[in-house]
């Protein structure tokens, strides 16, 4: 008995230090900082979905298992668990004849999560949109992921969108030869999981006109485009598919543009775009959006959801950047909650009595 009671002896003083009136009560305090500041954290709400999230949530994935199943059995192999966790059937190789540039896996996968349906739907709140209202959506065939997202998401809310994609993809992107973002999005209208059809396409690639991209590789982009009945565009120069986007929203004239990936004419040549952050732009951006097609459309008045740094994207959300599959709302950064803690923590420290004279 006498070695029980040394043991519990020990086993308090290691955890409320030395056995003295003024070590005990300090102990207690940190045990109800920690006490606070955890149910601080676990109490505050966050994470929830509304209905019309849930059901843009829904009809994502059911699109991503779908296209999954096709290439599965197109393919005759199903793609690794390391490559698409998802099973989205949106994640391409890393490399191949119609590949562009070099991409992130990571990035590419976290595309993949049908959250951003819901982080558009929020999107659409802020630009004030309603049924009816139009919308652009500008993509690359890189991030089909946040294509498929922001599609779903605009058809939910019943807006009339029109749809401009550059078929070249960097990696991990729609760049698989069988499987180029025409075809995805052509199955997809057959399932019926969206319906817009593209207004016209373009090669993608440096200068957007197929630089860069071998003759087979058109080829394929060529076949792929006419397998779906919309129109490649054939021009001879960027500032020829900066002037065909601008002329086709100068008369669809929409309320917001979406832009995803880095598609050339869409960001232009000037350096200056690239300090752009992703997310929610307005006109005040104007002046730093450059010469393509963002910053034509910003100096106009027309905001932008500028999707690009994924990383990025993820922390201004909420959207995790794991690839854990689950249905539940982002978890953005709360300055209030992260005030408080800073001001109960402040408050603590400075009644916090630290040592005594004996």
């Amino acid at each position: 008995m006498r070695y029980f009671n040394a043991f519990v002896r020990g086993i308090f003083s290691m955890i409320l230090g030395k056995d003295t009136t003024l070590s005990r009560r300090c102990n207690l305090y940190l045990f109800m900082l920690a006490a606070v500041l955890s149910l601080l954290i676990w109490s505050w709400p966050s994470g929830t979905l509304t209905v019309e999230e849930e059901r843009v949530w829904d009809r994502i994935r059911e699109a991503q298992f779908y296209l999954y199943s096709l290439k599965t059995q197109s393919e005759g192999v199903a793609p690794s668990q390391s490559l698409d966790p998802w099973q989205s059937g949106l994640i391409g190789t890393e490399w191949s004849i119609i590949t562009t540039t070099v991409g992130s896996l990571a990035s590419k996968q976290i595309s993949c999560n049908p959250l951003w349906g819901a982080i558009f739907l929020r999107w659409f709140d802020k630009a004030g949109l309603k049924r009816g209202d139009r919308i652009a959506i500008l993509s690359s065939g890189s991030f089909p992921g946040f294509l498929i997202s922001s599609l779903v998401a605009a058809e939910e809310r019943g807006l009339d969108v029109l749809l401009v994609v550059s078929l070249g993809a960097s990696s991990y992107g729609a760049n698989d030869p069988n499987f180029p973002i025409p075809i995805i999005l052509r199955e997809l209208r057959r399932a019926g999981f969206i319906s817009t059809k593209a207004a016209f396409y373009t090669f993608g690639g440096d200068y957007e006109i197929g630089a860069g991209i071998p003759p087979d590789g058109l080829e394929i982009l060529s076949q792929s485009a006419i397998s779906d009945d919309v129109p490649l565009l054939q021009a001879k120069s960027l500032q020829e598919v900066i002037d065909a986007k601008v002329g086709r929203l100068d008369i669809f004239k929409p309320a917001l543009v979406v832009q995803i990936g880095g598609s050339h004419a869409n960001m232009g040549t000037d350096d200056a775009v690239l300090s752009l952050p992703p997310g929610f732009l307005d006109s005040r951006y104007a002046e730093r959006a450059g010469n393509g097609v963002i910053g034509l459309v910003l100096k106009r008045g027309i905001p932008v959801i500028h999707i690009l740094n994924v990383k990025s994207l993820c922390r201004m959300t909420g959207v995790s950047e794991g690839v854990e599959v689950a249905k539940k709302g982002p978890k953005p950064f709360k300055f209030s909650r992260a005030f408080l803690g800073l001001l109960f923590f402040a408050v603590f420290l400075y009644k916090y009595e630290r040592w005594a004279f004996e």
